[in-house]
This record gives C-alpha cells, structure tokens and sequence, in this order.
C-alpha cells in the first residue's frame, strides 16, 4: 500500500472533496494482519464563533481501491475562500 486515499467531506452545504498535501508518498508497504495504516485529515478549526459548515461524514477510499467506507464525524468548519487552512489529506503510512 502506498499513496493518499480518497476522501470526500460530507457537510450541511454537499460534499467536498479533500486535496492531498504535498507530503511525498512513502516506500510502499504490505499491511499485515493486525496492523493499522492511517493518514491524516487536516482542517481548520471554525473559531469565528459563526456556525460555519458543519462536517457529517468522511467518505473514504484507500489507495488503489475502488470500494469506501464512510465514517461519521462532528466538525465545524469556518467559511472561507481563502486557500489558507483548506482541507488537507495526508499519504498513508503503516503504524509501528
């Protein structure tokens, strides 16, 4: 396994896909029975005290895959236009 998954935001507004950072891929790696493998949404906190977008759900889809899971969440996010603090993913890496 190597790579960034798929991962759609469901929120009050539709559904928003999230960008790959510009983290580099790893080595890949085989995930052996017991083992976990993860990576990382990074969102903006909503501290503007408004309501903002509120987030439902991730919809998830590990690298060369073709079959999701979705995975409720409960996450405010401030409205902005601004690419600063936008949605973020990171590649996957094997837990140790």
């Amino acid at each position: 396994m190597a790579g960034f998954p798929g991962v759609d935001l469901k929120t009050n507004y539709g559904t928003q896909s999230v960008d790959r950072n510009k983290q580099e891929v790893g080595i890949p790696f085989t995930l052996k029975a017991g083992k976990r493998a993860t990576a990382n949404v990074v969102y903006p906190i909503n501290n503007t005290g408004g309501s903002g977008v509120r987030g439902t759900a991730l919809v998830v889809t590990p690298p060369n895959e073709t079959h999701h899971v979705t995975v409720p969440v409960g996450i405010s996010l401030p409205v902005s236009d601004s690419d600063k603090g936008k949605l973020e993913v990171t590649p996957v890496f094997e837990e140790h």
